[in-house]
């Protein structure tokens, strides 16, 4: 995959996640809160570990030591989209810049396992993520009876 390619991947993510954000946006009060128990207690909960494990990638690429991947849910959708902007902005950045996607990132997980991977495996992966996610969204949302927003990366490649 040539570096233009991975992203413009990252771009259809940061792309998605806006639309989501737009979408909770606008409905009513409450529900980005509200509790469910579909493997996530809230679509809060939901964005949270989006957010918090892509600090994290981000930061495995950076060479730094990652933030831990729990983190107190946002309060709200106005704050949890103005972080992931600037989270995002900082990636895509970086993505820009970087003059070597194939290049290895060595890191630790949460159990302090040691793995090897690219830049460009971690945002296939962060991605993917991403898409997994917004799913959960989705289907949070359906439960308490609002329809969710198609993100679909052909969509996006559509526009």
């Amino acid at each position: 995959m040539k570096k233009e390619q991975l992203v413009l991947m990252y771009e259809y993510n940061i792309w998605a996640n806006e639309r989501i954000m737009n979408h909770l946006k606008s409905l009513p009060d409450g529900i980005f809160a509200k509790e469910v128990d579909l493997g996530f207690k809230s679509i809060a909960e939901v964005i949270t570990h989006l957010i918090s494990a892509d600090e994290v990638w981000f930061a495995r690429i950076k060479g730094e030591s990652p933030p831990p991947l729990t983190r107190t849910p946002f309060t709200n959708i106005e704050e949890a989209s103005s972080y992931q902007n600037k989270l995002q902005t900082q990636i895509h950045e970086f993505l820009l810049s970087t003059d070597d996607i194939e290049n290895i990132v060595n890191y630790s997980n949460t159990r302090g396992e040691k793995f090897q991977n690219s830049i460009l495996e971690i945002i296939q992966h962060v991605v993917n993520h991403g898409t997994y996610h917004r799913g959960n969204i989705s289907t949070i949302l359906n439960s308490l009876g609002y329809k969710g927003i198609l993100t679909d990366y052909i969509v996006y490649l559509r526009r």
